[in-house]
């Protein structure tokens, strides 16, 4: 009993690390976490001995993840011949070798190994412990490769991350246990996080995108796996099975539809409220779900519209409608301030009319941003 407590303050330990890195980003660069995962990891295969049982089908599991790896990199590509490409922000240099590559294998590695040794120990709070701690690493080492100018860019990243990380390493936990072959998940997350480092142009998929497949790649590689590897268990029924498909498909629609909404680049959009000037109709911490304007679409007075006002999205409502030069211009007011709004609006700076206030919920969003430092 005493061993288990000392192996879970050791875990504790691992998230401490890991929070520390998510909030204290410029302190804990990439280089220094680097080497705080590897020498925690050695310390963690020194002090834990696990049996060293290997798998037959472990050999073929790495080459089937290498090639999902392979061919979902090339899937990405061939997407950006309709959505286009950008050059890489960071080219194939002595010095990003050593300042990004080389420090995103090592944590990457000594990740996991840490899950291995984790996982192998067969204590129950493990399996919470370490996937909470890789979906925090999973933070991390996102919010280093892409360029976040805003504390929304920071919480939309995230938002996106921690949806996909989870099935990943809900995934990753699974293979483990199964196949106890680390070497697989290492080549296969070094082939899918760092291609953009060894290809001079990348994609220009927008990062929900990527996030959704992501989300569902998992699931199909857990398919894939258990079609070639797994043995048929005889107890289980045809209609669990039929059940646990029905709730795995839903939930993925649940979680895409989540991830439409909040990326705003479909027909529906989901908002946080940040500040009270709709306060008595949509009131702070509320989120607001909107629908765009068609072309064609009348915006009439009294409506309740979202406005782009110098990259913010405003929430207000329509109080006037004129015409000037035969083109239509808009005043809108905040319900609960006792001012109109300076100036007006064009038509190109409505998004959308708002169609549903969902109260509250939006609260943990506004925490997060006055954590990293978003303005309201």
């Amino acid at each position: 009993m005493k061993k288990e407590k000392r192996l879970v303050i050791l875990e504790v330990i691992l998230l401490i690390i890991m929070v520390i890195a998510m909030f204290l980003s410029k302190v804990i660069t990439r280089q220094i976490l680097a080497i705080i995962l590897l020498i925690y990891a050695i310390l963690n295969k020194v002090l834990v001995k696990n049996d060293k049982i290997s798998y037959a089908n472990s050999r073929n599991f790495t080459i089937m993840l290498t090639i999902i790896g392979l061919v979902y990199v090339g899937f990405l590509y061939f997407l950006g011949l309709f959505t286009g490409f950008y050059h890489s922000t960071v080219q194939l240099t002595f010095w990003s070798i050593i300042n990004y590559i080389i420090p995103f294998i090592i944590i990457i590695i000594s990740s996991e190994i840490i899950r291995k040794n984790i996982l192998l120990r067969e204590y129950k709070i493990s399996k919470y412990i370490i996937v909470i701690a890789m979906i925090m690493l999973d933070i991390v080492i996102n919010t280093n490769i892409y360029n976040l100018s805003t504390a929304n860019d920071y919480f939309t990243l995230i938002s996106f991350i921690v949806i996909s990380s989870i099935a990943n390493n809900i995934f990753f936990n699974y293979s483990v246990k199964k196949f106890r072959n680390e070497t697989a998940i290492i080549i296969y997350k070094i082939i899918t996080t760092l291609y953009m480092y060894f290809i001079p142009i990348t994609p220009d998929i927008y990062i929900f995108l990527e996030s959704v497949f992501k989300l569902i790649l998992p699931y199909i590689m857990y398919v894939i796996v258990e079609s070639f590897f797994g043995k048929k268990d005889e107890m289980i029924s045809t209609k669990h099975k039929r059940r646990d498909t029905i709730i795995l498909i839903i939930s993925i629609i649940i979680v895409v539809l989540i991830i439409m909404l909040v990326s705003c680049k479909f027909k529906f959009g989901a908002l946080v409220i940040g500040s009270g000037s709709m306060t008595g109709t949509i009131n702070k911490g509320d989120i607001i779900i909107y629908e765009k304007y068609d072309e064609e679409q009348e915006i009439k007075v009294g409506d309740i519209i979202v406005f782009n006002n110098d990259g913010t999205k405003i929430i207000h409502r329509i109080i006037d409608k004129k015409t000037i030069g035969g083109k239509p211009i808009y005043h809108t007011q905040g319900d609960a301030n006792l001012t109109r709004d300076e100036g007006y609006r064009l038509y190109d700076d409505i998004v959308g009319q708002v169609k549903l206030r969902i109260p509250y919920i939006g609260y943990f969003t506004l925490w997060i941003n006055g954590l990293i430092g978003g303005n309201e």
